[in-house]
């Protein structure tokens, strides 16, 4: 059923991508904007962007976002497996989101199992498990289905900001600065463009109401190398090797599979330990672990590897998200997806599966009520979608040695209760 004519998603990333997924059924015209070039074919559809600075790591799909993601996209789990990504059995951690629900008395969400607590497998998985893959093979992956459906396309550009009408109480559309300079107008906006949205400071201009916002702030920092190892380099039956961050020892150390019979060794310091940004010094790092069996085998596997390319450096202050769902003033036509309302910090694997929960649910809303009142209703649905996870996030950074919790950009005195973040935002 179609409701739109013509859709805006601006950002190209993987919650843009899934958005624009989820708009397809419902909008004549379907346009996504990013700064960087989307391209579709040859080496460049799988190369690192500029706009993904932790491209370089490995990447974890949760059996969630895997599942909502074939959702939209029917046959990608072949699909990434036939690219590269090795399938993994869930970790117990990592499957606490299948069991996430709404808050009580929040908006019912659509079908599946954030709504209803039903198993997260759907039609075409059979084996509910993890994927791990780069970032730019399931980027690739992703936009090559995206953009090969019918209306959507994709122009590069930075938007610089919104367009209005109706004594601008509409937004009607985008401004566009660099690339294909201009204006995009539509019926609908959804900002999918992350750390970059200026989104909350654009509504003010129009005298709509700022979202309050909630964060914590840990600094991560990752190094990833890309490795070929010798042949019979892991131990037998293993697939990866890691140690995890103790109470003594601030770096967790990961050697993961990433496809092509490549691995990446990725370390992650918390709370500005910064881990060394080449190989020889993450090699010295990995010989000086405390827990000697790791360090052993970790040292034995990566005896005469080969690096492929150079080390990947990128950073994270924590999680950051936006209380849309909260404000009683907003725009008509304007909604926020990924990480423009919830960005998690990087070492749950979490994000990745929210975009997709988030654009099935966009997907779904128009499907059962059409565009009408989207922006009023989608945020509130949204938002008990991301409670949960959000409280997993929030909790876990608490523990973190020298974790700050943020409200409206102030650090709180003193650390609430894990998971007790949105309740002191809402006066709870």
């Amino acid at each position: 059923m179609t409701t739109l004519e013509h859709s805006i998603v601006m950002g190209g990333s993987m919650a843009g991508l899934l958005a624009a997924a989820a708009l397809a059924p419902h909008s004549a015209r379907v346009t996504i904007v990013d700064r960087d070039p989307l391209p579709v074919d040859g080496p460049e559809a799988f190369a690192p962007r500029r706009g993904v600075p932790q491209g370089g790591t490995v990447h974890r799909l949760l059996a969630l976002g895997e599942a909502r993601m074939e959702e939209l996209l029917p046959g990608l789990r072949e699909e990434l497996l036939a690219a590269g990504a090795v399938p993994r059995a869930a970790r117990e951690a990592d499957t606490v989101l299948d069991e996430a629900t709404p808050n009580e008395g929040a908006p019912a969400a659509a079908d599946g199992p954030l709504g209803t607590g039903e198993s997260a497998a759907a039609p075409g998985i059979d084996e509910p498990g993890t994927l791990w893959l780069t970032r730019p093979v399931l980027e690739g992956v992703v936009r090559r289905r995206v953009l090969a459906l019918p209306g959507v396309e994709a122009v590069q550009g930075a938007v610089g900001g919104l367009l209005t009408s109706d004594v601008k109480r509409t937004v009607t559309g985008v401004q566009l600065r660099g690339g294909e300079v201009g204006e995009l107008h539509g019926d609908l906006v959804v900002d999918a463009a992350g750390r970059s949205s200026r989104a909350a400071t654009w509504v003010e201009g129009p005298g709509f109401e700022r979202p309050r916002t909630l964060g914590t702030r840990v600094h991560v920092a990752y190094t990833s190398q890309r490795l070929r190892l010798r042949e019979g380099a892991m131990p037998e039956g293993a697939e990866s090797l890691g140690q995890p961050a103790t109470g003594n020892n601030p770096f967790t150390i990961d050697l993961e599979p990433c496809g092509a019979d490549e691995h990446i060794l990725s370390i992650a310091g918390t709370a500005r330990h910064q881990p060394p940004t080449d190989l020889e010094g993450l090699l010295d790092m990995v010989a000086l672990l405390p827990e000697r069996e790791t360090a052993d085998a970790l040292n034995s596997a990566l005896e005469g590897a080969e690096p492929v390319g150079e080390p990947s450096v990128a950073k994270a202050a924590g999680a950051h998200r936006q209380l849309w769902e909260e404000t009683t003033d907003g725009p008509a036509g304007l909604v926020h997806i990924g990480d423009s309302a919830a960005m998690f910090t990087p070492l749950y694997g979490q994000g990745m599966t929210m975009a997709a929960v988030g654009a099935v649910a966009l997907r779904d809303t128009l499907t059962r009520d059409g565009a009408d009142g989207l922006a009023a209703r989608f945020p509130r649905l949204l938002g008990a979608l991301l409670d949960r996870a959000w409280e997993i996030t929030t909790s876990r950074d608490a523990q973190i040695p020298g974790a700050e919790m943020l409200v409206d950009g102030a650090v709180v005195e003193e650390l609430p209760v894990p998971g007790s973040l949105i309740g002191a935002a809402s006066g709870e």
